[in-house]
C-alpha cells in the first residue's frame, strides 16, 4: 500500500469516476486512470463510510485482482484498511478467503475477527495463516462455537486432530464443544469429538471464559464438570454413553441410579437394569445404596403440587421399599436440614398406607442405629398421627406415643404386615422390551372388472315451442 502522505486527494466527480470503474470491474480502464496520473486518494469526508472506499467496494464484489491493483498502485487513507481483513473473512467466500489471504501476507492481521469466522470458512491456509498470527481460538465464539455452527463438521474435526497440539486452547474448545454436545443430546457430535479424542471424563470450569483469579478461600473455587457429568438421564442416555466410550462401573452406575432417583423415578427400572445382577450389586455395596434411598426421600415431597407428583410419589416409596428390602439401610445422613426433608416428605405423603409400610420394613429389616434413626423421623406429632392410622404398634415397638400404647401386648395377627407373609414390590423389575408392533396385511382386492362401454346414445332431434305452448318435434 502506498502511503497518502503527499498524494493529491480526488475530487467529487474524480471519485464517483474512480468508484464507477470499481463497482463494474473496470481494472483496465482503473489502470489507465493510474497510469495518466490521476489522482486516487478520497476526498476526506466528515462521516466515511464504507460505499466511498474503493477497496472495500473490491472487497465486497470479489475482485481479487482489482484488490490487488488498488493495494499496491493505489492510495487509500487509514480507515478504509482498518478491518478490511475481518470484512473479507466474515463474507466466507471463496473469493473473499483470498482477499483475506492476500492481505494478510502483505501485513495485515485478523485481530478485530473471531474464531468462528474463520474456522467456518474451511480455507485451511487461512486457518493456519490466522492463527499463527495469534488467533484467539479460546472465546464465547470461538472454535466451540465453530463446532456447533457448522454441525460439527468432519473438516474442522480433522484440524482439531492435526492442531491440537500445538495450540492448546484447542483442547479446552474441544472439551467444551463436547460437554454441550451432551447437553443437547447430539449423537452423533458427541461420537465424532470422542474419535477426535476429546476426553470426556476430563474436568474444566463451568465457565471456562471467566477470568478468576487464584484464591485462598476453598469456596472460591470454580465449579469443574466434564462431559460424563453432563449425561442426564434420558431416551438416548445409553447411546450417549456409548458414543463417550465410557465403562459402566458400579461407581457411574450408583450414581445413574441416584440421578434417576430422585429426578427421573419413573426410568429408575430401566436404569437399575443397565448392570448385570443389580440386586447383588446393591447387596455387596449397602452404604453407597444408602446415598440413593437418601438421595430419594430427601426429595420425596417433589417439586411443586400436580396431578403428577402423587403417581410419582408412590413409586419413589416403592424403590426405597424394594430397596430396604434387600437390606440398604435408610436415613443414613448426618445432616440435620436432610432429616427434616425426609419427614416433611413423609408428612405430606399422598398415599399414607404406603408410606406407613415403608417405615413398618424399616423397623423389621434394619439394626439398633437404624430404629434409632426411623425414631427420631417419626418423633414428630403429625407424623406420629399418621402412623397410628394404619399401625399403631409400630409406635410402641418404637417407645413412642402414651404408656397405655407402649404398655399394651399385641399378637402378629393384630399387625398390618407380617414379615412371614410379606411381598415385595416389583416396581424395580426388568421392563420389557417395546417390540414395534406388526402392520396388519392389508386385505387383497379383487381384480378390478372391465365392463364394455355402454352404446352412444341416438342423436336427438331438436324441438320447438309453438305458439300454445306445446312442444314438438
Amino acid at each position: 500500500m502506498l502511503a497518502p502522505s503527499h498524494a493529491v486527494v480526488c475530487s467529487q466527480d474524480q471519485h464517483d469516476e474512480l468508484m464507477r470503474h470499481v463497482r463494474l470491474g473496470r481494472l483496465f480502464e482503473l489502470m489507465e486512470w493510474v497510469e495518466a496520473g490521476q489522482p486516487t486518494l478520497c476526498p476526506d469526508f466528515e462521516k466515511p463510510k464504507s460505499k466511498q472506499s474503493t477497496i472495500r467496494e473490491a472487497i465486497d464484489t470479489g475482485n481479487h485482482s482489482m484488490v490487488r491493483f488498488l493495494w499496491e498502485q493505489c492510495w487509500q487513507r487509514p480507515w478504509e484498511i482498518d478491518g478490511i481483513v475481518a470484512r473479507a473473512i466474515y463474507d466466507g467466500s471463496a473469493p473473499a478467503c483470498e482477499i483475506a489471504k492476500y492481505l494478510m501476507r502483505q501485513g495485515l492481521t485478523a485481530d478485530d475477527v473471531c474464531a468462528s469466522a474463520v474456522f467456518e470458512t474451511h480455507d485451511d491456509e487461512l486457518i493456519l495463516m490466522a492463527l499463527e498470527n495469534g488467533l484467539c481460538v479460546r472465546a464465547p465464539d470461538g472454535f466451540a462455537s465453530a463446532l456447533s455452527g457448522t454441525g460439527h463438521s468432519k473438516h474442522l474435526i480433522r484440524l482439531y486432530r492435526e492442531l491440537r497440539d500445538r495450540y492448546p486452547d484447542l483442547v479446552t474448545e474441544g472439551l467444551l464443544a463436547l460437554r454441550e454436545a451432551v447437553e443437547k443430546e447430539k449423537v452423533r457430535a458427541i461420537a465424532l469429538l470422542t474419535w477426535a479424542g476429546v476426553d470426556p471424563l476430563q474436568k474444566i470450569p463451568y465457565d471456562p471464559y471467566e477470568e478468576t483469579g487464584p484464591s485462598d478461600d476453598p469456596d472460591d473455587d470454580p465449579c469443574l464438570s466434564s462431559a460424563l457429568d453432563e449425561v442426564r438421564i434420558g431416551e438416548k442416555a445409553r447411546d450417549i454413553l456409548k458414543a463417550l466410550k465410557v465403562e459402566l462401573t458400579e461407581d457411574l452406575w450408583f450414581q445413574f441410579i441416584e440421578q434417576a432417583g430422585w429426578l427421573e423415578i419413573e426410568r429408575f427400572p430401566e436404569v437399575y437394569h443397565w448392570i448385570r445382577n443389580p440386586d447383588d450389586v446393591i447387596a455387596a455395596n449397602p452404604q453407597r445404596a444408602a446415598k440413593v434411598t437418601t438421595a430419594i426421600l430427601k426429595h420425596l415431597e417433589g417439586w411443586g403440587a400436580s396431578w403428577k407428583e402423587e403417581p410419582r410419589q408412590r413409586k419413589k416409596l416403592e424403590v426405597c421399599e424394594y430397596l430396604a428390602w434387600l437390606g440398604v439401610p435408610m436415613f443414613m445422613t448426618g445432616s440435620d436440614y436432610d432429616v427434616r426433608q425426609i419427614r416433611k416428605g413423609f408428612s405430606k405423603a399422598g398415599d399414607t398406607r404406603l408410606a406407613v409400610r415403608l417405615l413398618w420394613l424399616i423397623h423389621e429389616k434394619g439394626d439398633k442405629a437404624q430404629k434409632a434413626r426411623l425414631k427420631e423421623i417419626v418423633r414428630t406429632p403429625k407424623l406420629q398421627s399418621l402412623v397410628r392410622q394404619h399401625d399403631r404398634y409400630l409406635l410402641r415397638d418404637l417407645g413412642l406415643g402414651p404408656k397405655r400404647e407402649t404398655n399394651f401386648k399385641v399378637s402378629k395377627k393384630d399387625r398390618a404386615w407380617q414379615m412371614d407373609t410379606y411381598k415385595p414390590p416389583t416396581v424395580c423389575e426388568k421392563p420389557a422390551k417395546e417390540r414395534s408392533a406388526k402392520k396388519p396385511k392389508e386385505p387383497e382386492l379383487p381384480p378390478p372388472v372391465y365392463y364394455p362401454p355402454p352404446a352412444s346414445p341416438p342423436p336427438v332431434r331438436r324441438g320447438y315451442w309453438n305458439r300454445y305452448s306445446h312442444f314438438h318435434r
